[in-house]
């Protein structure tokens, strides 16, 4: 099987667009479709139907997905096992959702390259959902998020947390204010997310939702609204007056959880890099 098929394949199925697979993928349209279609005819069923300018996934296409991704994810671990230099000889495959690598993980990176030479690292950045289905399909050793998986197959604990304040570009700017001027939405996890959505007495429909906080911050910078940030982000915007803290609005204290299959961290390749970010009592990076 073609391995560039297969990533076709998943490119469509995630942007539902053939258009905008072809331009993630560096090809034509023509090429996407072109792609599509030799892989259709070595399966012998359609993978997608188009109703409504809307690209779908046929029942056959549903089924395909989670062999394709085990297939690439099979494939790349090979080429990074024989193709590592002898001098890295451990490897580590880390997720994450969007918030977590602009605000907290960057800063575990280097820690980690520093603590562990010999470590060659694969980063992924995705839904929460997503990195669960990695991990137990192999993809993932490790990856981190806010709200906790609950499942017999995996572990999650504590590693640090996120400080998160709502600011605003005005001063004076109280929470009755906010629907206003614009609440800029940022995904802070489920749980959180039930917090922002209770501050209000009526629903209130952001100016922007985003799971991006640098998109946030650079949107009231230079437009306005209100979110809730990392206090580390935005402190020094505080300190120049370009921001100011909601007046009424408290500080909410968010856990961060490293999740990893159960019984991984007793592993002897595994372990050690576990238990050195479970102890490294990580913080939101400063910007």
């Amino acid at each position: 099987m073609n391995t560039e098929l297969l990533r076709t394949f998943l490119e469509v199925a995630k942007t539902r667009h053939f258009g905008h697979a072809a331009e993630n993928l560096f090809l034509t349209q023509s090429a996407v479709s072109s792609r599509i279609k030799l892989l259709e005819e070595a399966l012998g069923v359609p993978l997608f139907t188009r109703k409504r300018n809307n690209i779908l996934l046929t029942p056959a296409g549903e089924r395909l997905l989670s062999h394709a991704e085990n297939m690439l994810a099979t494939w790349q671990l090979a080429v990074q096992e024989v193709g590592v230099p002898s001098k890295k000889n451990m490897q580590l495959a880390l997720g994450g959702t969007s918030n977590l690598w602009d605000t907290f993980l960057q800063a575990l990176l280097p820690q980690l390259a520093q603590r562990f030479p010999k470590l060659y690292m694969r980063t992924e950045i995705n839904k929460p959902q997503h990195l669960i289905r990695s991990l137990l399909g192999g993809r993932l050793d490790v990856f981190t998020v806010l709200d906790a998986p609950s499942s017999l197959d995996i572990e999650a604990r504590k590693i640090g947390e996120l400080q998160l304040i709502m600011v605003s570009n005005s001063r004076g700017v109280r929470l009755q204010d906010v629907p206003a001027l614009g609440q800029v939405f940022v995904d802070w996890g489920t749980a959180f997310n039930f917090q922002q959505a209770r501050l209000f007495p009526e629903p209130v429909a952001p100016v922007l939702h985003t799971g991006q906080s640098h998109i946030a911050l650079e949107f009231i910078l230079n437009h306005r609204g209100a979110a809730f940030l990392p206090k580390t982000m935005v402190e020094q915007h505080l300190l120049d007056r370009r921001l100011f803290q909601v007046e009424d609005v408290i500080q909410s204290n968010q856990a961060v959880h490293l999740v990893y299959a159960k019984g991984a961290d007793k592993s002897p390749a595994l372990g050690p890099v576990i238990h050195f970010i479970e102890n490294l009592s990580l913080a939101a990076t400063r910007r």
